[in-house]
């Protein structure tokens, strides 16, 4: 029987593992913490950490719907496949570069905010992932409370995956500069490989 601490577990890795890979969130608090100090990055990390919750939320009553239509379930594997793989040939083409833009004065915390509800990408993320996780059996939606300790977990590990950036932000500014294309390409063929797994896993 899939348990509470087991949902928020899941959430908070999948979640951590997903904020690594250099974006704009994780490439911003680390300009955050240089500029304004680790409280104004703790507050653009809380903010993301909320707009994730919701995301994740309205993420997993869609996949409830999914679920519903078992027909679907095939489709939503080979859909997470293609993703993961697109994802890895993105990754490994990007031309890394780490750019500092010039903006407007603004509050840590609304910044986060914004940039969060942008990233609209989260929505399939967390459809395909929670899908696939449930139809594994480690995470579970039977119960609301199921739900609320995963989205919790999600938003945690958003958290603890922004947070690295912003204690280590003078020492990652100068790696990422010298070797971001590298890392992507790490970031790259680790998705492809993901993508490999995942393709076994359909054919068997």
């Amino acid at each position: 029987m899939i348990s509470l601490p087991l949902n928020f577990i899941t959430g908070l890795i999948v979640s951590f593992l997903g904020t690594l890979p250099l974006g704009v969130l994780n490439i911003t608090i680390m300009d955050v913490s240089l500029s304004k100090g680790m409280s104004s990055a703790l507050r653009f990390a809380l903010a993301c950490a909320l707009v994730e919750l919701v995301y994740s939320y309205i993420s997993v009553q869609l996949t409830k719907t999914i679920i519903n239509f078992p027909a679907l379930s095939p489709v939503t594997e080979v859909a997470a496949n293609i993703t993961l793989l697109g994802m890895g040939i993105y990754y490994i083409r990007k031309q890394g570069q780490l750019s500092a833009s010039k903006r407007k004065p603004i509050s840590s915390f609304y910044l986060g905010a914004i940039l969060s509800i942008l990233n609209v990408v989260a929505f399939p993320f967390w459809i395909l992932y929670t899908t696939l996780l449930q139809g594994k059996g480690i995470v579970g939606l039977s119960q609301q409370s199921l739900i609320i300790t995963y989205v919790i977990g999600i938003s945690v590990g958003t958290i603890a995956g922004l947070l690295p950036f912003a204690y280590a932000s003078r020492f990652l500014v100068r790696i990422i500069a010298r070797h971001q294309h590298r890392m992507d390409r790490i970031i790259g063929f680790l998705f492809v490989s993901l993508s490999f797994f995942q393709l076994i896993s359909l054919i068997i």
